[in-house]
């Protein structure tokens, strides 16, 4: 079903919500561009209200509805990133085949498309819909209708791709000007409950745990709860920027928070998101102290974990950010959600959780020569990641362009 045509039981009349323009429309599909977040927003809800359940939409959670409400009214604006949604339709069945929730942003000289992300999501990724892109055919052509929409930018870039998409192959894996990231995700799966997993994870690591957990709860009042009235969530949530900082401070590296419009972004995530379910904000205690915070999103059976942090040296005896892991996939399992994931980047705790490694990808594409020394460019240091004879090379082109 095309999303122009929903009534209002279901949700858009074409003359609701209008388009910025109808860029393309080839013999196989037809594209709408949505410009603005009150434009894009109205017409993914419009999508999204008219599909059953069997026709539903696949997306990871950064490309949700109410992921990106808070994303394009709140950290965009403040970022002169113009939002775009990008709707690609199958012309005979008249069912959305692909959504692109995109930003609109100037770098230097070029106005640069990429996902809706500013450093806040892990995975940029489209969102399916019930049109499954299957066949290569398909999916040339529908890819050729999205660059005709995107005339009006100098380069598309569409980074941090996982290969699956709900278990569902994404179909921009295939193009041309395909890279891999930088950063890969990390991911783990509790087939059972969490101690057998735990157990799984060998001798040593299990006793490690069991260890921890004795200190903990010889501490006095051990608690652990997700925080769910309004009051406890900000105690909590400003609890675990008091802790981040701390932490970056110790460290002396970058802290994102610093920034209001980031700052700002996260509180009202944590806020609107636990209303609807898709935030999830934990804390553990200790005589009486919070020892470690936690913040995710839950989506499509899968929890990830966005934010964690702990009260520092005093308590790292008993490795809190490990124990507040391991008691937030006990919740979550008994709730039968068993999929984790921890996020970007690899390091020992993760490591030590036994994730397994997600490869992610980098699609960069030039829509005009200004464009293509930056797409040459980040496409031969991708293939560079996996190709130890391209990396001279790769240096020498960063020289040349400026990084």
């Amino acid at each position: 079903m095309s999303f122009a045509s929903f009534n209002t039981a279901g949700t858009l009349e074409e003359s609701e919500v209008k388009p910025r323009a109808r860029w393309w429309r080839g013999p196989r599909f037809f594209v709408e561009v949505f410009d603005g977040a009150d434009e894009a927003l109205a017409a993914l809800e419009a999508v999204q209200g008219g599909l059953t359940s069997q026709s539903a939409l696949t997306s990871t959670a950064f490309q949700t509805l109410n992921w990106l409400t808070v994303f394009y009214e709140e950290l965009a604006p403040k970022h002169r990133a113009r939002p775009r949604l990008v709707v690609v339709t199958e012309r005979n069945s008249g069912e959305v085949a692909l959504i692109l929730p995109l930003v609109i942003k100037r770098k230097r000289t070029l106005r640069v498309a990429r996902f809706a992300d500013l450093g806040v999501a892990d995975y940029g990724a489209p969102i399916l819909g019930p049109a499954l892109l299957k066949k290569r055919r398909s999916i040339r052509r529908a890819w050729r209708a999205i660059r005709h929409a995107l005339r009006d930018v100098d380069l598309i870039r569409l980074e941090n791709m996982p290969a699956e998409i709900g278990g569902i192959a994404n179909p921009l894996i295939t193009r041309s000007g395909l890279a891999p990231s930088r950063r890969t995700g990390s991911v783990i799966y509790v087939p059972g409950n969490v101690d057998e997993y735990i157990a799984g994870r060998g001798k040593k690591y299990r006793k490690e745990v069991e260890r921890c957990t004795r200190l903990w709860e010889k501490e006095g009042a051990p608690r652990f709860a997700r925080a769910t009235d309004p009051d406890e969530i900000a105690r909590v949530y400003s609890v675990l920027e008091e802790q981040q900082a701390a932490r970056h401070a110790a460290l002396g590296s970058k802290y994102i928070l610093k920034q209001e419009s980031y700052r700002q972004f996260y509180e009202r995530l944590v806020m609107d998101g636990s209303e609807v379910d898709l935030g999830h904000l934990f804390h553990l205690e200790a005589g009486g102290e919070t020892i470690a915070t936690l913040f995710g999103v839950l989506h499509d059976g899968t929890f990830t974990m966005l934010r964690i942090a702990d009260a520092g040296e005093a308590w790292s005896h008993i490795s809190p950010g490990r124990l507040i892991c391991i008691e937030v996939m006990r919740y979550f399992v008994e709730r039968d959600c068993h999929r984790f994931d921890l996020g970007l980047g690899d390091n020992p705790f993760k490591r030590g959780f036994g994730a397994d490694e997600v490869p992610l990808y980098d699609l960069i594409v030039a829509r005009d020569l200004a464009a293509v020394p930056s797409a040459t460019f980040h496409r031969v240091k991708g293939r560079a990641r996996k190709n130890q004879r391209l990396r001279a090379f790769a240096r020498s082109v960063a020289r040349l362009w400026g990084g």
